[in-house]
């Protein structure tokens, strides 16, 4: 049966493609559960989570086939708020994982989903730890992803190394800041200074 890597991105700032934040949670379709609900059902529980604590934007979720024979093309997509582009007041870098394994934390047992501060905003400011409401905004992607499905579905660690995909079985938020910096904004004017003296 196939294992999905589904691609899920936000819109902040603009409709660009440089401006997504994305996260890639992995599902192994082991029943026969079928690509377009798995996408549609995603979608609608990952715009529910974030509706609470963050402004409306632009999601798109699609799922692409991690085994598949390159190019691979998604397979299903589903959207949710289209058009909304509402720019994150923080900075994009910022994040709180959900880290999980597969019944021992090791190598290629184990992930992590760089859940982007933007969406969990709403759940206090920015301090030196995340705040124990914050970490439970994050926590809760778990029973999502854990219920995607049903009995058809697992969520899983994808270990390309091992060629195969392993059930999550524990998943944990600490209390500590992470950075993405793939998602920081280009620079857009710069201050400058020197060393020598002007004549």
């Amino acid at each position: 049966m196939p294992i999905w890597r589904m691609q899920c991105s936000w819109q902040s700032g603009s409709a660009l493609p440089r401006d997504q934040v994305v996260i890639t949670p992995v599902f192994n379709d082991i029943g026969g559960f079928g690509v377009e609900d798995l996408v549609d059902d995603l979608a609608d529980a990952l715009a529910a989570w974030q509706s609470a604590g963050a402004a409306a934007r632009q999601l798109t979720v699609r799922a692409y086939d991690v085994e598949g024979t390159k190019p691979v093309y998604a397979a299903a997509t589903a959207v949710r708020n289209p058009g909304a582009t509402t720019d994150f007041a923080g900075p994009r870098e910022l994040a709180l994982c959900l880290s999980f394994y597969s019944e021992r934390n090791v190598p290629r047992k184990r992930g992590r989903v760089y859940t982007p501060y933007g969406l969990i905003l709403g759940f206090d400011g920015i301090g030196p730890r995340p705040s124990a409401s914050a970490q439970a905004k994050v926590l809760a992607l778990g029973p999502i992803f854990k219920d995607l499905g049903g009995a058809n579905v697992d969520w899983s660690v994808w270990s390309k190394s091992a060629n195969g995909a392993s059930a999550v079985t524990h998943y944990y938020v600490d209390d500590e800041w992470d950075v993405q910096r793939r998602r920081g904004l280009r620079p857009s004017t710069r201050v400058t200074g020197t060393t020598s003296e002007m004549t």
